[in-house]
């Protein structure tokens, strides 16, 4: 069986095997080496990270949650550097979005603007045989992309074959609509998520050339890594946003920490009712989660 793979001073702290439970049901072996990797991703020192991974390792047991594993790294984070806590957690944060109001459409509309497209969101565009709305519209010099974006807010729900199917049918469509001038010639469609592709997504998409974005898909340039490499939190990730705060930004469509960091307060509370106070040290915080690191 595998051993906890935590090391104090080139030394195992602890040999008892130990598996933690994913989401999905998969149980994988727990591996501190892992979550300090992670955490110096993150932001974190590398003593602070080394910490964190010590104490982790120190309280899981076989068969905990991953879910309770990540609340065990955000507490130990929350004590040494809150705001690599908060990039720690931008998954979790993307999955908080819905339920805040926000759009996952915008952040893969703002994302790619980040890596130079002209994106435009809900678009209806007529194909041959029917209209179709596209989540999001991408161009670029060499490219016109049609792009569905599947959002969930819960871990270990996989983006599957039926929805791989559904989107290159829909560009077929836009293909033959194209021809017939009834609509711009896509020469790009995109299937992108907050979670996994099925294994069967990713063979048809392979076979189709049917582009997939999904969080750790693929193994380079892939959300996660691309969220990151532009510094791209939702303010969903600050530790100390309250509710109140949480509803007026949404209702301002604030989506990012940096909208906060590049207003100006008078304008942040006309915007949102936000009390001066508050928002100085709202972007305080958001200005740590997008310069650290």
């Amino acid at each position: 069986m595998p051993l906890v793979k935590t090391y104090l001073n080139g030394a195992p702290i602890s040999s008892m095997p130990v598996f933690v439970m994913k989401a999905s049901g998969v149980r994988e072996p727990f591996d501190a080496e892992k979550i300090r990797k992670t955490c110096e991703r993150a932001g974190a020192s590398r003593e602070v990270a080394r910490k964190v991974a010590v104490a982790v390792a120190k309280k899981v047991y076989d068969g905990i949650p991953t879910k309770r594993v990540l609340e065990l790294i955000l507490k130990e984070l929350d004590k040494q550097q809150p705001y690599v806590a908060a990039r720690y957690d931008l998954k979790g944060a993307i999955m908080r979005m819905g339920p805040a109001g926000f759009v996952f459409e915008q952040l893969v509309a703002e994302l790619l603007h980040e890596f130079g497209y002209q994106t435009t969101v809900d678009e209806t565009v007529r194909g041959a045989c029917i209209p179709h709305e596209i989540d999001v519209v991408a161009r670029s010099k060499d490219e016109l992309a049609a792009i569905e974006a599947k959002y969930h807010n819960a871990p270990g729900i996989f983006t599957g074959a039926k929805d791989a199917l559904y989107v290159w049918a829909r560009y077929l469509d836009l293909q033959d609509g194209a021809k017939k001038r009834l609509c711009p010639a896509f020469n790009s469609v995109w299937l992108v998520t907050n979670t996994k592709f099925s294994s069967d997504a990713a063979a048809y998409a392979d076979c189709k050339g049917l582009k997939l974005l999904g969080w750790k898909y693929p193994d380079i340039r892939n959300l996660r890594s691309m969220l990151e490499e532009k510094k791209l939190y939702p303010i969903t990730v600050m530790r100390t946003l309250d509710p109140d705060s949480l509803q007026k930004l949404s209702e301002a469509q604030l989506m990012f920490c940096k909208d906060l960091v590049n207003e100006g307060i008078e304008d942040l509370n006309r915007m949102t009712g936000i009390t001066p106070k508050k928002l100085r040290s709202l972007q305080a915080e958001a200005k740590l989660i997008c310069d650290s690191g």
